[in-house]
Parts: C-alpha cells; sequence; structure tokens
C-alpha cells in the first residue's frame, strides 16, 4: 500500500525539482539582482536599490522600447483576434474547400520566423514587391520605405506577426464555435434573429472562454517579442524599434547584467498585470453552456 502511494512521487519530485533548478530559482535571483550593479566590469556586486529603474526612467531610448512593447503587444492581439474570429466563422459556415482554407491560414503558424523575416525584408525593402506593386497599380502615394522609416517601422513588424499568427488563434476561436450546440442557432433564426444578431448575443457571449485564452495568449507573446524585431530591424532604425527583450539582450550581451535584469522584472510586471485584469474582466463574462 505504501509502496502505491510513493509511486506517483517518484514522477512528481524530479520533474518539480529541476522545475525549481531552471526556472523558479533563476527567476527569482533575477528579482534580487534587478536592485544591483551586477556587471562584467566589477568583481563585486553591490545593492543599489531603484537606481536601475531610475536610470531606465531617465533613459529616453529605454523608454521608447517600453512603449513600443506596448503598442506591440495591444497592435498584434486585436490584429490576430479581429483576423482570427473573423477566419473561425466563416470558415465555420457552409462553404466549399473549407479544410483547405484551413491549411492555408494555419500554415504560417508553423514557419520558423527566421524563414518568415528573411521573406518580409525582400518583400519589404524599398524596391521590393511591396512598394513596385503599389507603383504598378498606381500608388505611388502610399510606398514607404517599410523597415526604415521611424513612423511605420512598428506597424510593420506588428503586421507580419499577425500574419503569422492569426491561423493559431484561428483554430481556437473555431474549437470554440464548434463547441457550441446548433440548438441555439436554431432556435435564435425561429426567433428572427439576423446572422449579427445571432452572432454577438448568443454565440460570442458562449465562446468567451476562447476569447479570453486567445486575448491573453496573444498579448502575453506581443509582451515577449524579440526574434521579430531581431530578424526584421534588429531594433532600428536607431531605437525606433527596439523592444524590452531586445534591449535586455543588448544589456545582458554589453555585461550589464543588472540592468539587463531590471528590464526583464519591467516585463514580468507587465504581462503579470495585464494578464490578471484581463483574466479577471473575461472570467465575469463567461457564460456555461
Amino acid at each position: 500500500m505504501n509502496a502505491r502511494r510513493l509511486y506517483p512521487h517518484f514522477f512528481l519530485y524530479p520533474a518539480l525539482l529541476i522545475y525549481l533548478a531552471l526556472f523558479i530559482f533563476p527567476t527569482l535571483f533575477s528579482f534580487i539582482y534587478s536592485f544591483t550593479d551586477w556587471n562584467a566590469y566589477r568583481d563585486t556586486i553591490r545593492f543599489t536599490g531603484l537606481d536601475n529603474f531610475v536610470k531606465i526612467a531617465k533613459n529616453a531610448d529605454l523608454m521608447l522600447s517600453i512603449g513600443n512593447t506596448v503598442l506591440f503587444a495591444v497592435v498584434t492581439s486585436i490584429g490576430k483576434n479581429v483576423l482570427g474570429m473573423l477566419l473561425a466563422v466563416a470558415l465555420c459556415s457552409r462553404i466549399g474547400f473549407k479544410r483547405l482554407f484551413r491549411t492555408v491560414f494555419f500554415l504560417p503558424t508553423v514557419l520558423s520566423f527566421i524563414v518568415v523575416g528573411v521573406l518580409f525584408t525582400a518583400l519589404l525593402h524599398p524596391d521590393g514587391f511591396l512598394n513596385q506593386f503599389l507603383g504598378f497599380i498606381g500608388l505611388e502615394g502610399l510606398r514607404q520605405e517599410w523597415l526604415v522609416d521611424r513612423s511605420v517601422v512598428m506597424y510593420t513588424v506588428s503586421f507580419v506577426d499577425v500574419w503569422k499568427g492569426t491561423g493559431f488563434h484561428m483554430i481556437i476561436f473555431m474549437a470554440g464555435l464548434l463547441a457550441i450546440p446548433r440548438d441555439y442557432g436554431e432556435a435564435a433564426q425561429i426567433d428572427g434573429a439576423n446572422p449579427l444578431q445571432e452572432f454577438f448575443r448568443i454565440k460570442l457571449p458562449l465562446m468567451m472562454q476562447a476569447v479570453s485564452v486567445n486575448v491573453v495568449l496573444s498579448l502575453i507573446a506581443g509582451f515577449k517579442v524579440f526574434e521579430q524585431v531581431f530578424v526584421l530591424t534588429n531594433g532600428g532604425p536607431g531605437y525606433a524599434s527596439s523592444v524590452l527583450n531586445s534591449i535586455a539582450f543588448q544589456m545582458f550581451g554589453d555585461g550589464r547584467w543588472g540592468l539587463g535584469t531590471a528590464m526583464n522584472l519591467i516585463l514580468f510586471l507587465l504581462i503579470t498585470s495585464f494578464s490578471i485584469l484581463l483574466l479577471t474582466y473575461f472570467k465575469r463574462k463567461e457564460v456555461d453552456i
């Protein structure tokens, strides 16, 4: 009997120890180091309180990276979820070639961002396909230096991420739609509801769990953005497309580890606060089927 009770612990505790050693303890230590002057140029580590955060607040480039991170997270979250919902509704309706369309829209999700970045770097080059196409159809005024112009570069990177990630959120929305019993829709149609009324008053409230999962996941992914920026612009021009992770990467590369961990702590607080607020809000909106 005792052997049976102990048997599950042989699987639980080794995994727990690995998780503590590789994630929990490093995370806790990083919180501590963010309040120090830990760097590659000193043999000792001194506690400096909030000095790292004061440096960040006074540095316009570092503050710009925080603003870019929030902007990217909000824009990509809205784009992925709105487009994902529209595609899910369309592909759950009675249209032909649904399986083909589902595959086509989901395919970018499985591509490496290195491949996507190389592809879009060529497409968005000042002499690339997009600008040539705009010139060909007579829209010369819309031609831009998409990855160089400071005013549009973050929106360009956001668009590429939305293109790549929408298919993933589409699948979750489709699962939410297909889980709704058909009786609800048939009853609404009998009562004279049009498709928009049926969607907003019946389907959307019943699939709020899928909405909350998608919004939170997309927002977290947006805050954690790194490889998209690294591949497409490397934070340039200047710091115009820098984000928290790219700045932290630069800080660690420069040996300013304490300042880099402070940037990571800010990222952690942003993700945690936004996630808690959104989960609390959507929990109130959920309706049991």
